[in-house]
């Protein structure tokens, strides 16, 4: 696997153009038909801002730098679910998972699918050797990081009990070590 910067900052390259192309501009056009609440305007102001504040070689250099013992994590196969109410929401926690050397296994929202799996598949092609994939429910996870409202937070307490856990519900956060 290349270093986690440089395959972030390579995808910070690709996603400059998105919106200006007709490929981006059909992933969209998809993702606000698979969304009614996205709008063109909202995906590409997100893309932007993704690449502003998370794919800047100096930003992304600065932050990791400041967690020393990242080097001697073991790795674990950690679960993202991601809300879908904002383009790309989850897009942060499959970073964080990634530059933590983990594995991250991704659930999308039903309603974030089209943007999300663009990305994921924007990553393999940079390196196909990312620990990334979209979650199939028979690959066995030691950690989770969901998103969702509090009825689904309920349900992720449940199914993922016993497992480390971040879990966020509407407007809040917890975690949940086992």
């Amino acid at each position: 696997m290349k270093n986690p910067i440089d395959i972030f900052v390579e995808l910070g390259e690709c996603l400059q153009t998105f919106g200006q192309d007709p490929d981006t501009r059909k992933v969209i056009a998809e993702a606000c038909r698979a969304n009614e609440w996205f709008t063109s305007t909202e995906v590409e102001t997100a893309v932007q801002a993704i690449c502003e504040e998370f794919l800047d070689r100096g930003k992304l250099t600065d932050w990791l730098a400041r967690y020393k013992r990242l080097a001697t994590l073991s790795s674990r196969s950690v679960l993202v679910v991601m809300a879908g109410n904002i383009p790309l929401v989850g897009f942060f926690d499959l970073l964080c998972v990634l530059a933590a050397g983990h594995r991250c296994l991704v659930k999308t929202s039903a309603k974030d699918t089209v943007l999300m799996r663009y990305v994921i598949d924007l990553l393999l092609q940079i390196d196909p050797e990312l620990p990334l994939a979209v979650y199939d429910e028979s690959t066995q996870v030691q950690a989770v990081i969901a998103t969702g409202s509090d009825n689904a937070n309920r349900y992720f307490r449940t199914q993922y009990a016993g497992i480390p856990a971040l879990l966020r519900g509407n407007r809040h956060s917890v975690a949940v070590l086992s």
